[in-house]
């Protein structure tokens, strides 16, 4: 089954995309800087309203616009709005964290997973920022830890097709699930035939 999740900014365009038929949607903030936890409320007001209609939610969890490392305050912050997102009944959680060497921060992420109990995990997009001979060793123990998803734009390879089939190998070998982001709505069904994949991600999958 052909699963296609948009990634919307806040509340405001939720009930559109419910009555568009999507079935698992992500909500974020502050979408032009790569996005932000959204606030308590929304969180309340967007479980209550995707429950009611037999949605998935996944909640982006980010201090801040741009990329990790996130420092100690910034990862008590995550903590904190996973185990709000856990109380308030957010189905799944998106957040990555990488090192300066770009590597996973496995300090950090270890303390995320752990609040996370409960919730499905996906793995951001900063998987593209690792290096490709680093990311064995990251799916190893992503899968280790309980991960479920690994959303990836393809962006680290001039060929995005060749870059996801390389990584849907490495994922596929652990029992991880490629997410492919970053396609519109005409790019997907080409893709999926190519990939051999069926889940898709982003803020233009609907249109």
């Amino acid at each position: 089954m052909r699963i296609i999740e948009p990634l919307l900014e806040n509340y405001a365009d939720l009930p559109n995309a419910v009555e568009a038929g999507a079935k698992r949607i992500a909500l974020a903030d502050n979408l032009a800087v790569g996005g932000t936890t959204i606030s308590k409320g929304v969180m309340g007001e967007a479980v209550r309203y995707a429950h009611e209609h037999q949605v998935t939610l996944d909640v982006l969890i980010a201090p801040r616009g741009g990329h990790s490392p996130y420092n100690d305050v910034e990862i008590k912050m995550m903590e904190a709005d996973l185990l709000e997102a856990q109380q308030l009944g957010v189905d799944g959680a998106i957040f990555g964290a990488l090192t300066t060497q770009h590597t996973l921060d496995v300090e950090a992420l270890s303390l995320l997973i752990a609040a996370a109990g409960g919730m499905t995990i996906t793995f951001s997009t900063a998987f593209d920022d690792i290096r490709p001979q680093d990311r064995g060793t990251a799916v190893d123990w992503l899968s280790s830890q309980g991960v479920d998803y690994v959303l990836s734009t393809g962006a680290a390879s001039d060929d995005r097709l060749a870059d996801w089939t390389a990584t849907k190998r490495l994922l596929d070998s652990v029992n991880l699930t490629l997410i492919a982001s970053g396609l519109t709505a005409q790019e997907i069904e080409p893709v999926a035939k190519e990939l051999g994949t069926n889940f898709f991600f982003g803020t233009d999958v609907l249109n």
